[in-house]
């Protein structure tokens, strides 16, 4: 494609060239006329008339002379840069079909081929799209394949959505596939993909593949013959949802969820205002089986990392508890003048951590017992007891219904045939 420029450049004149060369050459002998009509001119004269060659004589010749250059100078500058021009542009043209063929690099790898398969259907031919580089390509797409017809009339066109409207069995077209590294694959994506047509005459198929390499440049390779840019805005195409689609990693969190979380994914959230709503956050489990939380193992007491002359106290208790229940501790911690502080579960374990200085070391310790003891009492006063109370409620209902429901049955047994009068209306048979 660029060869014959770079070889008239490294082994051949440029035209320009040859113009210049013509002009020295035209120079140097007009210069040397010019000289030889001086010289012979002058002697002539001098052996004829000598009084006439004088001053003015030698000036009218340097005159001629010095415009003679002057034209010539101009010209060889002008056709200089003519072929200054020249080289640069043959320069240009050569670092384009270096940068050309090495953006073709990747597109080069992409290997179209007929793929003969032992015992297969010989009226179906297999076609292989198969990258050979060592980077992705995506967006691979057969837009159309044109196949021979057995009968001589004209060829019949097949495209992606006309095989998968009309159902053709078998036939395949890719379309919006992403090819990984050669003899690379994963679960979703091989290295290559195939296309399939019916067809007993594969050699007089005719179509195209298009497709973006790992640089974001978009090719398209004729079968059997060459590769050209086609130049586009737009970004590869996003392949649809198919049977290799994952499913999402991450979804949205629940409201519920959120509230059984608490503290800043709950703080989006209304407040839960009736008991019903306590016991639904709470959960019946937490309100049947709550249990105060217990903290009467030693704390762990141990010199601070971020303050001078300070100590960490990390007291355990357990179970852990509901995130009410911790916004309560917080609280309360806070209301003793401790900023910071670290809270941590894991299981029914549980504990939390502040920095003091060693002397109010003691004093600390009380404090976070009773922060502990302050968030049982008003986690039993308030949540727990709504929801305890909802849960008394619901007993009731539930109650009330089966009651009902007795009612109903007893009414239900006294209508039955041969039953004696008033039977099952109110339990009591007639007399």
């Amino acid at each position: 494609m660029g060869d014959a420029p770079a070889a008239q450049h490294a082994g051949h004149p440029l035209p320009e060239e040859r113009r210049l060369r013509h002009v020295l050459n035209g120079s140097l002998a007009v210069g040397a006329l010019f000289m030889a009509a001086f010289v012979t001119l002058t002697l002539i004269k001098a052996v004829r008339s000598p009084n006439d060659v004088t001053s003015n004589w030698f000036a009218a010749w340097g005159t001629w002379a010095g415009g003679f250059a002057t034209a010539a100078a101009f010209l060889i500058a002008a056709f200089s840069i003519a072929v200054a021009s020249a080289h640069a542009r043959v320069d240009r043209h050569v670092a384009a079909t270096i940068r050309a063929d090495d953006e073709m690099a990747q597109a080069r790898l992409l290997a179209i081929y007929k793929v003969d398969i032992p015992g297969a259907f010989q009226g179906l031919a297999t076609f292989r799209i198969e990258n050979r580089s060592q980077h992705f390509v995506f967006d691979v797409r057969v837009p159309f394949a044109d196949t021979p017809s057995d009968t001589g009339a004209p060829p019949v066109r097949r495209t992606p959505d006309k095989v998968e409207s009309e159902g053709l069995l078998h036939e395949y077209l890719p379309r919006g596939e992403t090819l990984t590294p050669y003899m690379q694959s994963t679960s979703h994506e091989g290295w290559f993909t195939e296309m399939t047509l019916h067809t007993r005459q594969w050699q007089h198929v005719s179509f195209v593949v298009e497709y973006t390499d790992g640089s974001g440049l978009r090719w398209r390779q004729h079968f059997g013959g060459g590769i050209e840019r086609v130049l586009t805005d737009q970004a590869p195409r996003v392949k649809p949802a198919d049977r290799f689609q994952s499913g999402y990693q991450i979804t949205p969190i629940t409201d519920d969820k959120a509230r059984r979380l608490g503290g800043s994914f709950a703080a989006h959230l209304p407040p839960l205002e009736s008991d019903e709503d306590f016991l639904e956050a709470i959960g019946p489990t937490v309100a049947k089986t709550w249990r105060r939380a217990t903290h009467d193992h030693a704390p762990d007491i141990r010199p601070s990392s971020t303050r001078a002359g300070g100590v960490r106290i990390e007291m355990p208790y357990k179970p852990a508890a509901p995130p009410w229940w911790d916004e309560h501790l917080k609280r309360r911690l806070r209301e003793h003048g401790f900023g910071d502080f670290v809270m941590r579960s894991v299981g029914e374990h549980a504990s939390v951590a502040v920095e003091c200085s060693e002397d109010t070391a003691a004093a600390s310790i009380s404090a976070i017992h009773d922060a502990i003891e302050f968030a049982n009492d008003q986690f039993e006063a308030t949540e727990l007891a709504a929801a305890q109370r909802a849960m008394e409620q619901r007993a009731a209902d539930q109650g009330t219904a089966q009651n009902r429901r007795t009612q109903i049955n007893d009414i239900a047994l006294g209508q039955r045939p041969g039953a004696p009068p008033n039977a099952g209306i109110g339990g009591v048979p007639g007399q």
